[in-house]
């Protein structure tokens, strides 16, 4: 008896609590992870949308920035990139020419595709032509985003992407010299 009550129980292996305790760690930890990649993935939409965007801008900058001359030209008043224009026609002006290439790239008809329809027109890209001051133009390209933010104050393409919060905007200015003296 003496040698059976001198003996100290040893516990091996785990219990059912540490086990389940273990579980529920790891699965907030997985649960964390994929909120991460998810907004990750998102962020890099955002980033992807917004330096196709800064293209479109720049591309409609030099258009206006060569065409000098005929720089008034370019101002219609319209929103750009709602539907693709299929009749830039070649007997036209240079500017009505590039407002409707423009138009065009706004709505993702030059993107690779084997029928006629756009491929970039879900991310809704919309462009606007305004003149601020005499020989200053601002070019603006605004975009639905996937992520809400705070609207912008630039009124391009406004209540275009539904709830104003998923609108971005990114704009250029152009001065155009004078050429007459």
């Amino acid at each position: 008896m003496k040698g059976r009550s001198s003996r100290i129980a040893v516990q091996g292996g785990f219990s059912l609590i540490e086990i389940l305790v273990t579980l529920v760690i790891t699965a907030f930890g997985l649960l964390g992870l994929a909120a991460f990649a998810n907004k990750a993935t998102a962020m890099s939409v955002d980033a992807t949308q917004r330096a196709r965007a800064a293209t479109l801008l720049n591309d409609m900058a030099s258009r206006v920035a060569n065409n000098k001359a005929n720089a008034a030209a370019y101002l219609t008043g319209v929103v750009h990139g709602a539907v693709i224009d299929n009749n830039c026609a070649a007997g036209a002006s240079l500017a009505s020419r590039d407002l409707c290439q423009w138009n065009n790239l706004l709505a993702g008809n030059n993107d690779a595709r084997t029928d006629n329809t756009p491929n970039a027109a879900f991310l809704g890209y919309r462009g606007c032509i305004t003149r601020p001051a005499v020989n200053v133009y601002v070019i603006t390209v605004a975009w639905g985003s996937f992520n809400p933010g705070i609207p912008p104050v630039d009124g391009c393409a406004a209540n275009a992407f539904g709830d104003d919060s998923q609108r971005r905007v990114i704009r250029a200015q152009v001065r155009v010299a004078t050429l007459d003296a």
